[in-house]
């Protein structure tokens, strides 16, 4: 099998891995816990935390331990935000949900849009800005690999005194990211898309910005997330951000080479769309659409061929509605439906490419005029 679907999760890192095995072993105690054992466990979690304050260049001090992206992109919202929350409309589910969830309760949301290249309406953003709680934009879109301006934008909220919030879950470990160089005053990201495990992620809150805990009952990581931490967890998150991000340097531009050739292929093919072409982008992360395709059959018919790709966000997985960020971008749904996203991660080879590339336009062919997943699965001899 070949594995590009890394913007949904990666695979545990061995040397992550390794450096986890103490806390699921002989290091078992609670970090809180004011013995020896107790303190064994803290140490390894202090240390997380100053690997992790390293790698963001910032104070680990600020940093706030989450189960992963989603809790910390609701802690963000939730707490910071009261009465209005600025966001792009190209946001990930996470986000847009918790702005949901302000927004039922009486808050006001206002949603930024994109153009048809998903490059975001500064001008729209500028005017929505004042009066604003907290302003949510997201570093590398998870389906289009799209980068935002964060400079650009965290300008923006600066002028009129408004916190800035960027989910960089996709774009940590992925492209340069330096906390201390950027107007930022809130950032999450996650283990499990940079070799690290599932369950474990963290909020960077700027020291000073007042932070309502959205987990309460405890005293853990300074009153900001009440629970006992996942050590294990915790200290695989800092090794796996440790790695990715020293490895940026060679990784991104190798990552971005094999991208671009499977791009080249992708628009050999007739009646491809690819989303964001010519505009910067992760390195990792394509995302095109077939005219007269579904997406949800082309991509059963690669999965059989071999190749695991998606339709977009898998928070999203399952949903038969077109892509909320294609549409955002001005994609008729049909032509919506027939995207899939291709995401290479450290293990994706140039002979994976060049099998992808070979595979494509025969599966695109076969898929084209064939709505129906269970056509596909005949056709290609799957049963279930």
């Amino acid at each position: 099998m070949i594995y590009l679907d890394a913007n949904a999760t990666t695979p545990l890192d061995p040397a992550v891995m390794a450096a986890m095995m103490p806390a699921l072993g002989e290091v078992f105690a609670n970090p809180s816990s004011v013995h020896k054992p107790g303190q064994d466990a803290r140490a390894l979690l202090d240390r997380a935390r100053e690997q992790c304050g390293a790698a963001l260049d910032c104070d680990p001090r600020e940093i706030v331990f989450t189960s992963g992206g989603t809790e910390a992109d609701a802690l963000a919202v939730r707490g910071v935000g009261r009465r209005k929350v600025v966001a792009t409309a190209v946001e990930h589910p996470a986000l847009l949900g918790a702005c949901a969830e302000l927004e039922h309760a009486g808050a006001q949301v206002v949603r930024v849009p994109v153009d048809r290249s998903g490059q975001l309406d500064l001008d729209a953003l500028d005017a929505a800005l004042p009066g604003a709680d907290l302003c949510s934009a997201i570093s590398a879109n998870n389906e289009t690999g799209i980068v935002f301006p964060l400079a650009r934008i965290g300008e923006l909220c600066r002028k009129h005194g408004v916190p800035f919030h960027t989910d960089a879950v996709q774009a940590v470990g992925k492209m340069p990211l330096r906390i201390r160089e950027l107007p930022i005053d809130l950032l999450s990201c996650s283990a499990h898309k940079i070799g690290g495990p599932k369950g474990a992620g963290l909020l960077w809150a700027r020291r000073g910005l007042q932070l309502a805990p959205v987990q309460v009952g405890g005293h853990q990581e300074r009153g900001r997330r009440a629970g006992t931490e996942n050590v294990a967890a915790i200290v695989g998150l800092g090794e796996a951000l440790s790695r990715a991000v020293a490895a940026v340097p060679s990784e991104a531009p190798r990552q971005a080479a094999l991208r671009d050739r499977l791009e080249t292929a992708a628009r050999e093919i007739p009646g491809s769309q690819v989303a964001g072409a010519g505009f910067p982008r992760v390195c990792n992360t394509l995302n095109v659409a077939f005219e007269g395709c579904d997406g949800e059959t082309l991509l059963v018919a690669l999965d059989l061929a071999g190749v695991a790709v998606s339709t977009g966000s898998a928070c999203s997985s399952g949903s038969l509605a077109p892509s909320p960020v294609l549409l955002a971008m001005g994609y008729p749904p049909v032509l919506a439906r027939g995207a899939i996203r291709f995401s290479l991660w450290r293990g994706t080879t140039a002979a994976d490419i060049d099998e992808v590339c070979r595979l494509l336009p025969d599966v695109v062919a076969r898929t084209r005029g064939r709505p129906d997943r269970r056509q596909i699965w005949q056709i290609w001899g799957h049963h279930t």
